[in-house]
Order: C-alpha cells, then structure tokens, then sequence
C-alpha cells in the first residue's frame, strides 16, 4: 500500500508473498485472489524485502532458497522464522514440531517483519514468544 510516495507494508502482503513464494514470479495473489504484482522488477524487490525481513526476525540466516529442502531443514532456526517458513511451505499443523497457538504466532511474526520494514526496528524480545 502507497503512502505519501512511501510503500507500507502489512501482514496481508507479507502473507501473500509468503503463499506465492514457490512461484513468486508468475504474480503475488492476494486472499481473494487478486493479482497483487506480475511486474518481475517490482516482484523481485518484494522478494527482497521479504528475505530481509525473515531474515531480521530470528537467529538463522535465511537465504531465500526452498529448492531441494525440507521443513525440517530449518530446525535450527528462530521460532518466529520457522512459523514463516511454515507458511511458505503450506504446512498449518505444527503441533507435532512443539508449535502452538500457532495463528497468534503467526500474526506475531508477520508484524514483526512489518515493524521491521517499515521502521527499521525489530522491536520483540525472543523470550516473550
């Protein structure tokens, strides 16, 4: 979302991009399944931004491939990050990796990679999580 010449963030986008991840650059559909982006410069550079983010909110460095690997690749990663990289997956039940109350995890994360690119700030305490 535009604002004053400023792109803004937010959890829907983060989401978006989050399900078209694996193929990112054929479009970023939207919930209702618009089309938010077919522009592979501008797809790129919300890749990016994405990848920093997800990068910024844990103790791994996510390097943005997904080819030839596993969830369980990414076991020692932040938990925050792993929610994410759930989501990029398609994987909703993490009960059985020690994930719980993962929809309020998983707002959680989103906002704080908001936070990230559109301030700067990480702003969370890994304990509270």
């Amino acid at each position: 979302m535009w604002k004053n010449d400023e792109y803004i963030y937010t959890k829907g986008i983060l989401g978006s991009i989050a399900k078209s991840y694996d193929h990112i650059y054929n479009g970023i559909e939207t919930k209702s399944g618009m089309l938010l982006e077919a522009n592979t410069l501008s797809i790129a550079e919300y890749k990016a931004d994405f990848d920093r983010a997800l990068n910024a909110i844990g103790q791994s460095n996510w390097t943005g491939e997904i080819d030839n690997k596993e969830f369980i690749d990414f076991r020692y990663f932040g938990k925050l990050q792993c929610i994410v990289i759930a989501d990029i997956y398609g994987i909703d039940e993490l009960e059985s990796w020690g994930f719980y109350d993962v929809p309020r995890l998983r707002g959680y994360a989103y906002s704080v990679m908001v936070k990230f690119l559109n301030t700067g700030e990480t702003g969370f305490v890994s304990r509270s999580v």
